[in-house]
């Protein structure tokens, strides 16, 4: 049994790092999400788009862990344990929920390592687990926060599907200019 203090501490550990789950998750599905949705637009093969992601969901995440420790760090106000907690969260984060989109073209390149371009079946199984994922993180953010858990969700999924349907976008217009 959970004393009222416990709950108390847990809740107040959650709400400081949530910011970093939020930033590191939300990126991490929309970066590699966009890049696939933008090479679905422009056809570029099977083989790339994953060699492409999982070296941009690794490095992405690398990269925001950092500006995440060197931001806190900035703030002045933390200890350098809760500095490296803050941008560790950000990493695991980004990649964890990163990696959501990534399964479908994964396992499409496993059934059959010729395939060429993403099927449409893969594109709309690979939008479906990025909508997870942002799902998630508005659910987690409705229930630290004590929000409408709805509200959250339907916020979180707007919001990173207009940068997904952006990079759509433009990778088709592009892929339409230069291919």
């Amino acid at each position: 049994n959970i004393s009222m203090q416990d709950r108390y501490h847990h809740n107040s550990i959650f709400r400081k790092y949530l910011p970093s789950i939020v930033y590191g998750g939300s990126d991490g599905a929309v970066s590699y999400f966009t890049l696939m949705a933008g090479a679905f637009g422009a056809g570029l093969p099977l083989k790339t788009i994953i060699v492409i992601g999982i070296s941009n969901v690794v490095a992405d995440a690398f990269s925001m862990a950092s500006a995440d420790y060197l931001s806190e760090d900035s703030k002045g106000n933390l200890t350098k344990k809760e500095e490296f907690s803050s941008s560790f969260l950000t990493f695991i984060s980004f990649v964890i929920l990163g990696l959501f989109p990534i399964i479908p073209t994964l396992l499409a390149y496993l059934k059959d390592e010729n395939s060429g371009v993403i099927t449409f079946d893969v594109f709309i199984l690979s939008t479906l687990l990025t909508v997870t994922a942002f799902s998630f993180i508005g659910y987690l953010r409705g229930y630290i926060l004590k929000r409408n858990k709805i509200k959250s969700v339907l916020q979180s999924v707007f919001i990173c599907s207009i940068s997904a349907a952006v990079a759509y976008f433009v990778g088709e217009y592009v892929a339409n200019i230069l291919l």
